[in-house]
């Protein structure tokens, strides 16, 4: 038996487990990550290949600029760079090799694949060590440290070490939940394998293997031949990751019974395909195989740890003001039938979350093993909340959080519970610092440097989209939604075209809401109607007249009328979104691939001033938090200078990395690739940092720099917007460590 012992233990190494491992480590600890697999990523690896998801809901958030930031961002970012194939599930093994190169790159974590957790020992009521077996190498381990992070889905440690968990449906009455059933059960969400089709370029036979099913004798067939309960086939089945709801298992034991399960699902997958190949339904299928078939389910629920806190269905709708808020989650309440393909019922029920909410650092650790946090699917949530929280960049956030808070306790010397009251602001500013997305909250320049400061640009750009590209008939209505950094908004002009030789009206609404981290339209402000003569080509003005809503921004909504037109182009004008209008659905608004035209806003709004940079934000929220220039095809650049000379030990840069996507094919045309950090010091030398080909959100730059008394940012180029875009510049003194302080900035009740 060898001995290892570290700061803290990450049992797990999914996504969640990758993040807090690398949180950790790169706050100064020891680690050991475990895993029992032969590679990282856990779902989201080569193994099971499931995507990585999170709070921008695959580009459908109410919160609109929804992708979570952090570890989790940059290893997303890392995945789509090194494999651009990664949407169509291709060269998955270069995916894994990314997380396998951010572990390896942090000296303070020692990594053990393939090593199985299977026994805990206790002490005292706390965890002590946990042992690891790794079978290839006949080599057995004991781990020792004050800390254990379990992230391992199931849940090992924490079951081995006595941790209180729930397992299936609370009732509806014990949480007051209006998605739980009347009685609670042990239903959880089933398993999956995933599989790939692909072309080979000539005719391929397939025949069934004999232990799989004749799916056309199975009691779903016909559903999913109609394509009935949200369980249909696709007609174009080259490329095709997998059927997500080829479900089974929820409704007995995933974990006691998981050999039994990967079979049936086995059964399943082949006789799916004996179906699709030679039933004679599907057309172009010939030349498919069937390239590859997951070797293990991707598991979707079993254990959920109880820690101070349970987050419910209530939480996630009403957001309450959590002061121990320590990452975001936002996907919807996806909450799937528990006999899966078996069942009669819908294959899943997508039901709505409101955009971003917060989740507690009370969910995060047990409520009775002192030493024991985890971060993933095994966290403290409901049944019903889980459903939103189970996907991997939530459970990223979560382990960033954790990790991060591993480093406070060992630091302190105190158990993960005593963070909550006595350590809550310096978390959240090192998770702030280290890019975490937190709703509500942001940091606070030191005044160090914020006394005496100035800012300057080389441009701003105008707050107006003046350029139409095509006009789009009002066939349903669209919200156009404006920002506004004044008091009051007076007026703004459209451009508007009627097909018709007679006088249409245009009837128009204005709305306002209540969050700043959504794009939901809560009520209305006022309606009027704008008479548009017959064969009218041109700007109207539309009269606003109201006073800033407190999320401020307003919703301009152009009702149904299709014999009107609203000019259009495809300009990205960051925190100016248009939307289709649909007031049937909850959120009202929907994603709209074009942006309406608008120009002469008054009050003028200097909405992309540098000043921007320094106001403590990393994203939108409300108004947009962003400097941008004007459109160029040259340079631009972003001046600080100090009224007396500053010590620099670090600068983080935050560009625009597009927040409203879930996922991306290419680079992210609005990062800026190329740029300089050039700092003069008080002698009038200058020290340069010279960054090329970026495609990273968060930059950090470790300069170590004295008597500086100017900053020039100069950018060279993006990734092929015409604009250069910075949310945040921060500056951070070598006297002045991550005990920053950190703003909330939201009312009593709400985010």
């Amino acid at each position: 038996m060898e001995l290892i012992k570290s700061d803290v233990t990450v049992v797990g190494g999914g996504i969640a487990g990758v993040c807090a491992a690398i949180a950790a480590a790169r706050q100064g600890l020891k680690v050991s990550l475990i895993n029992d697999r032969p590679v990282l990523g856990g779902n989201a690896s080569s193994e099971v290949r499931v995507h990585i998801n999170g709070s921008a809901y695959l580009g459908n958030s109410p919160s609109y600029y929804a992708r979570e930031g952090g570890i989790v961002e940059e290893l997303k970012l890392k995945v789509f760079h090194y494999n651009p194939f990664y949407n169509k599930k291709l060269m998955l093994s270069i995916s894994d090799t990314v997380l396998l190169d951010m572990v390896y790159a942090e000296p303070g974590i020692s990594l053990f694949l393939n090593t199985c957790v299977h026994q805990t020992g206790m002490e005292n009521g706390r965890i002590q060590w946990v042992e690891g077996l790794q079978l290839a190498s006949e080599r057995k381990f004991r781990f020792e440290s004050p800390y254990f992070i379990d992230c391992s889905g199931d849940g090992i440690v924490g079951y081995q070490a006595g941790a209180h968990f729930r397992w299936g449906r609370e009732a509806r009455e014990e949480f007051h939940e209006s998605l739980a059933p009347e009685v609670s059960d042990h239903y959880v969400m089933g398993d999956t394998i995933l599989f790939q089709a692909r072309d080979a370029g000539f005719a391929v036979p397939y025949k069934r293997p004999e232990f799989a099913y004749d799916v056309t004798k199975l009691s779903f067939f016909e559903s999913i031949r109609k394509g009935l309960n949200h369980r249909g086939l696709p007609r174009k089945i080259n490329g095709i990751g997998g059927l997500w709801w080829l479900e089974y298992g929820g409704h007995i034991d995933t974990i006691k019974d998981n050999e039994d399960i990967a079979l049936e699902l086995r059964k399943l997958v082949y006789g799916i395909w004996d179906y699709i190949k030679n039933s004679g339904e599907f057309d172009d299928v010939d030349n498919l195989i069937l390239d590859y078939v997951c070797p293990i389910p991707g598991k979707r629920e079993s254990r959920r740890f109880i820690g101070d806190y349970m987050l419910t269905q209530n939480d996630l709708a009403n957001k309450p003001a959590f002061e121990d808020a320590v990452a975001v989650g936002g996907w919807a309440m996806d909450l799937h039938a528990a006999k899966g393909i078996y069942d009669e019922g819908p294959a899943t029920a997508w039901n709505f979350v409101p955009g971003l909410y917060n989740i507690p650092f009370r969910s995060l650790y047990s409520r009775n093993i002192p030493n024991l946090l985890f971060a993933g699917r095994n966290m403290s949530a409901t049944h019903v909340a889980f459903g939103s929280t189970r996907v991997m960049a939530t459970c990223g956030c979560m382990g960033q959080a954790v990790g991060t808070a591993a480093s406070l306790c060992s630091k302190y010397g105190v158990d993960p519970a005593a963070l909550v009251h006595e350590h809550m602001p310096e978390l959240q500013a090192m998770l702030l610092r280290d890019g975490q997305t937190i709703a509500g909250l942001r940091e606070t320049l030191d005044p160090y440097f914020a006394d005496g400061v100035s800012i300057r640009a080389s441009s701003q750009r105008s707050y107006s989209n003046e350029l139409p590209s095509e006009a789009v008939q009002l066939e349903r209505g669209l919200c156009l939604v404006l920002p506004i950094g004044t008091n009051e908004a007076e007026s703004v002009r459209i451009k508007i075209r009627n097909g018709s030789a007679h006088t249409e009206t245009l009837q128009v609404k204005l709305m306002g809401g209540e969050r700043k981290e959504t794009y939901i339209p809560d009520y209305e402000i006022k309606s009027c109607n704008v008479e548009i003569a017959g064969g009218y080509d041109g700007w109207i003005t539309l009269s606003l007249g109201c006073k800033k809503p407190a999320d401020d921004k307003v919703y301009i909504v152009l009702e149904e009328n299709p014999v009107l037109s609203v000019y259009c182009n495809e300009e990205r004008v960051t925190g100016a979104v248009s939307f289709h209008y649909r007031p049937e659905e909850p959120g009202k608004l929907k994603r709209f691939n074009r942006s309406i035209c608008f120009k002469d806003l008054l009050p003028v709004q200097p909405m992309y001033d540098p000043g921007n940079v320094l106001n403590g934000y990393s994203r939108p929220h409300g108004v947009p938090n962003v400097w941008a220039s004007d459109r160029t095809e040259g340079q631009a650049w972003l001046e600080m200078s100090f009224a007396a000379p500053r010590d620099l030990d670090e600068i983080h840069l935050v560009f625009n990395s597009r927040l409203d996507l879930e996922h991306f094919d290419g680079p992210i045309e609005t990062l800026i690739k190329d740029y300089d950090v050039i700092l003069t010091l008080e002698d009038n030398s200058e020290e340069r940092v010279e960054v090329k080909g970026n495609y990273l959100t968060l930059n950090k730059h470790k300069v170590n720099a004295r008597r500086v008394t100017r900053i020039r940012l100069l950018f060279r180029a993006t990734h092929g917007s015409p604009y250069f875009e910075v949310f945040a510049v921060k500056l951070f003194a070598p006297s002045v460590g991550i005990e920053q302080k950190t703003n909330f900035l939201w009312k009593k009740g709400s985010v």
